[in-house]
């Protein structure tokens, strides 16, 4: 069923969702603020099909999308503003990544990842970047571990801080700096032949 909006809060139109913070957007959304939850979908559907192909989801990765939009609307109540929308959204999409891992069992593909880059750059400069990160990417994928790779994704890429990474990998904070500290160092001699081959 449906909540009704409250009338102590006015439905925010899309441009005042725009400026509001996730955790604005949660309270309104809650409430029945339909252009709220667009906007936190809108903000935050590129990067989890980002980190759902990432993990090798590829194909499926529009369909956990979607599983993920549905679970968050539907508990939306249970969001303990304590921690970051971001962190509860990725453990969302995470647990519905594990369930379909285990009940498809899917293949990694080997697609690389698409970045987003500064758009001042020259066209030809950030093609050079897409295609360096797609390479650095796809050799984490093949070299880390699974949680290995979904740690240094979520720090560098989704720029979540450790704790946040410890409560999405259910993990605590020390274990997560040291998987962290053990990826870097696996990729190093990676990432010193990148330097050499530019």
């Amino acid at each position: 069923m449906r909540k009704q909006a409250d009338s102590r809060f006015p439905a925010l139109t899309s441009v005042e969702a725009n400026g509001a913070t996730d955790e604005q957007l949660v309270d309104r959304a809650g409430q029945g603020c339909a252009a709220c939850f667009e906007e936190l979908w809108r903000r935050y559907q590129v990067p989890l099909l980002d980190w759902f192909r990432f993990r090798g989801h590829g194909a499926d990765g529009e369909d956990l999308l979607q599983e993920t939009l549905v679970r968050v609307h539907r508990n939306l109540h249970r969001f303990d503003p304590r921690w970051r929308f971001s962190t509860w959204v990725f453990i969302i999409a995470r647990r519905i990544a594990i369930n379909h891992h285990q009940r498809f069992r899917v293949p990694a593909d080997n697609q690389a990842l698409e970045t987003a880059v500064a758009r001042d750059s020259p066209p030809d400069e950030r093609l050079a970047i897409n295609d360096q990160r797609e390479k650095l990417w796809d050799v984490a994928r093949r070299v880390l571990t699974d949680e290995e790779a979904s740690a240094l994704w979520l720090y560098y890429v989704e720029e979540l801080p450790t704790k946040e990474i410890a409560l999405i990998l259910e993990r605590s904070r020390t274990s997560v700096k040291t998987l962290m500290c053990r990826a870097r160092k696996k990729l190093r001699p990676y990432l010193e032949s990148f330097h050499r081959d530019e």
